[in-house]
């Protein structure tokens, strides 16, 4: 049995975004060329059929690595800048949240997420966020909503 490491994580403001339409496997692609800094999401609905789970894209985009302008806000306490292209967000709530330590396949959605969806929820949806540590590093974390 795998050890779950799902904790419950609260954003204070949301991740904004530029909407991009990307599938899963490319945006993995996308996001190993991008610079550091570099962040990105999908928004997907689940429903769960014989086979398992199944996953449904509603929405996704990136954001440019931020500015020293915009760190320095974040760093000093203040509320993030939005910039005049996010047009879509990981909204603040509170989430049950997952960060993993490699990065999945699409097909492999179901097994990577089993902590999150196995979490009650009254909400269908999961955030998935990969994040561009450094030249060779790409986080994914999942997002579930505690609601």
């Amino acid at each position: 049995m795998q050890e779950t490491r799902v904790q419950k994580l609260t954003l204070a403001h949301p991740l904004t975004y530029h909407r991009e339409k990307f599938g899963f496997n490319e945006l993995i692609r996308i996001m190993l060329s991008e610079p550091a800094g570099t962040d990105s999401f999908i928004k997907f609905k689940i429903s769960y059929k014989d086979a398992g789970a199944v996953f449904e894209y509603l929405d996704s985009g990136k954001k440019t690595p931020l500015t020293k302008e915009e760190k320095d806000r974040i760093e000093s306490g203040f509320s993030p800048i939005i910039r005049s292209t996010d047009d879509t967000e990981i909204p603040a709530a509170t989430y049950y949240f997952e960060q993993f330590p490699d990065l999945s396949e699409e097909s492999l959605l179901t097994i990577t997420l089993s902590g999150l969806l196995s979490r009650k929820s009254n909400s269908d949806i999961v955030y998935l966020r990969l994040y561009k540590e450094n030249v060779l590093e790409l986080i994914m974390q999942g997002f579930r909503p505690c609601t």
